[in-house]
């Protein structure tokens, strides 16, 4: 049976950590991230991603001082794109989506890895363990 943790908790964030570790490596995957999501049961929630050749290396709430992008998005649509109903391509043309700073970098040059299998389940996983 899956775990249950409500999105953005504690526990998701680990559940991140531990999966997106466990990705497969892919040369020049990197970028690191910061996310911003606002009007969630708990008000604005922050917290970053570093991922390095396809691995997550780093990830925790709060902010990091120097990321290459700040993705800036609605708690509705950050669950809708958890969940699969809303590409973060689509979000980000229709406005739901804001990336600021090197936002090429993260929909453009690594559309690829993102468009991967392992990178995709594990965002699949997450959302089948997230309420």
């Amino acid at each position: 049976m899956a775990i249950v943790s409500s999105f953005l908790s504690d526990e998701w964030i680990e559940s991140l950590r531990s999966l997106g570790n466990e990705l497969p490596k892919v040369k020049d995957a990197s970028v690191s991230c910061q996310h911003e999501i606002s009007a969630t049961p708990d008000g604005k929630v922050r917290f970053y991603t570093i991922w390095e050749d396809g691995r997550l290396v780093g990830v925790d709430k709060g902010k990091y001082p120097d990321p290459d992008c700040t993705i800036t998005v609605k708690y509705p649509d950050a669950l809708d794109i958890l969940h699969g109903r809303k590409e973060p391509e689509v979000a980000f043309m229709q406005g739901d989506l804001k990336v600021e700073g090197n936002y090429r970098k993260l929909l453009m040059d690594l559309s690829t890895w993102r468009q991967s299998n392992p990178y995709r389940k594990m965002w699949q996983v997450l959302s089948t363990q997230s309420e």
